[in-house]
């Protein structure tokens, strides 16, 4: 399917989507005005950690600009920089907003979203387009999802918005996964976090326009995809544990390097939630497979082995796992925890071992974007999950923010416990490992780095 055919149902007169129903619903909203206003940690921390940016300030100046790109080419200047922090900026204001009610955040956030809607006319810089129209795709339609009940925004700034996502964002999207551009050798040509930011994105952007063929278009590639965006190609296969025999999922990237196989389940969690906030549990689909990958990366980057098949796709080959950039950390782990362990009631040891080892690196509690370094790598997500996922045990597993039917009822068996918000590992991690990468956080490696080159 083409994209031209998905952007015909933009808006329907009425919406079959939950709203605001994307990386954060009501739920996670009250319990957080909830937490903080009690002085709770790690909620009052983060809180206090993200409205000491300058991404989250009132006075925040958009960047927008006509022409973005990540690289220099033609007529195109590496300027990605200016939308990943606009798109944060947007985001971190709408939560800022949502939380405090202050509308100052929220008309700043509008500005936002309205000067990139009105100005915004290409991405440029060859396949890397793709790239960014994915990452700072999905972002900034969460963005826009959080702020659409702001009235001022929906009535004058909303359309504008949305219009350009459809226009510009979401035809690269399905483009991308419908394997059209010149340079695939074949359809998993590319590493998985090439597709999975192009389908978190269309994902999000059919929820906030409303645009059904869009989102059953990205559901069914998730499931039943052939590139490596695909959840059985993302995650290409099975293996045992050493001692438990339990079952461990090996991710794509996990020959390649742990920065990207880290920004693979970065990228699976928001894929997965924002299935779950419209009704429909990726997290559960065949057998868990979401967390069967993230056991075996968590596993592995906390100084542990773990199997390894070997892996081709027909242009690059891998007979061994990688230890580059092990033990590499981001905001993604409070996300797939909670959902898990304290939504879904199942168990994920080693996950809740590497929310440990990652509360560690912030310093106890999950920070976001803005918070935590400079790069490209650093604005692949959103992040902040102690503030909008940690839950203390009060709530149960039937209370979350919107009950999705599951595709599987499995668990997985575990002995481990609930990390604490002392940020104290249940076991004894290794520190991460040193990366040759040039980026200023040792544990995150620059994308584009590692992208699939041919002369």
């Amino acid at each position: 399917m083409r994209a031209s055919s998905l952007l015909l149902s933009i808006s329907p007169l009425v919406s079959a989507f939950t709203h605001p129903g994307l990386l954060v619903a009501d739920q996670d909203i009250d319990r957080a005005k909830e937490k903080i206003a009690a002085g709770e940690d790690p909620w009052l921390s983060s809180w206090n950690k993200l409205t000491s940016l300058v991404y989250s300030s009132a006075s925040y100046t958009n960047n927008a600009v006509s022409n973005v790109s990540r690289i220099a080419t033609g007529d195109y200047v590496a300027n990605a920089d200016l939308l990943w922090h606009d798109a944060a900026a947007a985001f971190n204001l709408a939560l800022r907003w949502k939380i405090s009610g202050n509308t100052s955040y929220a008309d700043t956030a509008a500005k936002i979203l309205v000067a990139w809607g009105e100005t915004l006319e290409s991405i440029g810089g060859a396949d890397e387009a793709y790239l960014l129209a994915g990452l700072q795709g999905y972002e900034l339609a969460n963005a826009g999802e959080l702020l659409r009940d702001y009235a001022p925004f929906a009535e004058n700034g909303l359309s504008t918005f949305s219009t350009m996502l459809a226009n510009i964002f979401l035809p690269m999207n399905i483009d991308f996964l419908n394997h059209v551009l010149g340079s695939e050798h074949n359809v998993k040509h590319f590493f998985a976090n090439w597709e999975l930011a192009n389908l978190a994105s269309a994902l999000a952007i059919a929820v906030l326009n409303d645009n059904q063929t869009a989102w059953d278009f990205s559901i069914d590639y998730f499931k039943n995809g052939v590139g490596n965006g695909a959840v059985n190609n993302a995650i290409t296969n099975i293996v045992e544990e050493p001692g438990t025999g339990k079952p461990l999922g090996q991710g794509q990237e996990s020959g390649r390097d742990q920065g990207h196989s880290a920004l693979d389940f970065q990228l699976l969690a928001a894929i997965g939630q924002q299935g779950w906030n419209q009704g429909e549990d990726l997290f559960g689909y065949n057998d868990s497979r979401i967390l069967r990958g993230a056991e075996y990366f968590a596993r592995y980057n906390l100084g542990n082995d773990v199997p390894f098949e070997p892996y081709t796709n027909g242009i690059v080959s891998y007979t061994n796992i990688s230890s580059a950039s092990r033990g590499a950390i981001r905001p993604t782990w409070e996300l797939l925890y909670n959902h898990y362990v304290n939504v879904k009631g199942v168990e994920a040891p080693w996950t809740a071992d590497y929310l440990n080892k990652t509360l560690d690196y912030f310093g106890g509690f999950e920070g976001g974007a803005g918070s935590w370094g400079e790069g490209s790598g650093h604005y692949d997500g959103l992040g902040w999950g102690s503030l909008l996922y940690h839950q203390d045990g009060s709530e149960n597993a039937t209370s979350s923010s919107n009950l999705a039917t599951s595709t599987s009822a499995s668990t997985v068996s575990t002995t481990s416990t609930e990390p604490s918000t002392s940020a104290q590992s249940s076991t004894s991690i290794a520190s991460p490992i040193s990366t040759s990468s040039s980026d200023d956080s040792s544990t995150i490696i620059h994308v584009e780095q590692f992208k699939y080159c041919f002369d």
